[in-house]
């Protein structure tokens, strides 16, 4: 695999998972808050189970223990970062527009800014262990369902025109295989920069799962079955690995 096929799998997967999303909720027009909190729940467990189980362990395959932490605990930091520049940027939207319109920008935002480390953690995976890269690419397609749904229901809600809305999907897909092909070229530059990279990506998708998918999943559907859901995740996650 190189560069340029792995950037067009990393949009493939995205902009796949958030077109299904849209397609869904405009078909079928989902408004049950179970159904979104529960897929919430079911993407977040198996990005935990993705990177627990997979992304952290080749990590330690490819080079020390140590070098591995110290990138989880960068990917925090960034993961932190990232968090403020989201707030930051959100709270800039001016109120002219209306209230649909402002929070489906707000998600839109967050999710284009965090698909360039679920890019960069795909891309250096691909490079790192291209034989489970295919797995990692469907996670991110499910993981990007769920998100699509939520964006599309304050676009839906404003009539945002369709043409807009169906353009979704290939900017972030865009943005998704910018970070994949970031991760794939940093990869090459050492043996110990690889575990790094890994762990940077680890812990700030951990981040995003703990800080942001779960407590979205929550505030969706404060519900036992939205735990339950993440469970399940897991243990799907796992089952994928395997």
């Amino acid at each position: 695999m190189n560069v340029w096929n792995m950037m067009l799998l990393a949009f493939a997967a995205e902009g796949l998972g958030v077109l299904i999303g849209i397609v869904l909720y405009y078909l079928f027009n989902i408004k049950s808050q179970r159904v979104i909190g529960m897929l919430f729940g079911i993407t977040s467990g198996i990005m935990i189970a993705m990177i627990c189980f997979d992304v952290l362990p080749h990590a330690t395959q490819e080079g020390e223990t140590i070098l591995m932490v110290i990138g989880v605990a960068i990917g925090i930091l960034i993961g932190l970062f990232l968090e403020d520049l989201t707030d930051l940027l959100g709270n800039g939207i001016g109120g002219k527009k209306s209230k649909g319109v402002q929070t489906g920008i707000m998600l839109l935002l967050g999710i284009a800014i965090h698909n360039i480390p679920e890019g960069i953690a795909m891309g250096t995976l691909g490079a790192a262990s291209p034989e489970t890269i295919m797995q990692f690419a469907f996670v991110i397609c499910i993981h990007s369902i769920p998100e699509a749904i939520a964006v599309a229901i304050p676009l839906k809600a404003a009539k945002i025109p369709m043409k807009v809305v169906w353009g979704i999907p290939v900017v972030l897909g865009a943005i998704m295989g910018i970070g994949g092909g970031i991760g794939f070229m940093m990869s090459q530059v050492a043996h110990n920069f690889v575990t790094v990279i890994l762990g940077l990506a680890a812990g700030i998708i951990l981040y995003i799962v703990c800080e942001e998918l779960i407590p979205e999943a929550r505030k969706i559907w404060n519900g036992r079955m939205t735990t339950v859901a993440t469970i399940i995740g897991i243990i799907l996650g796992m089952l994928l690995i395997g």
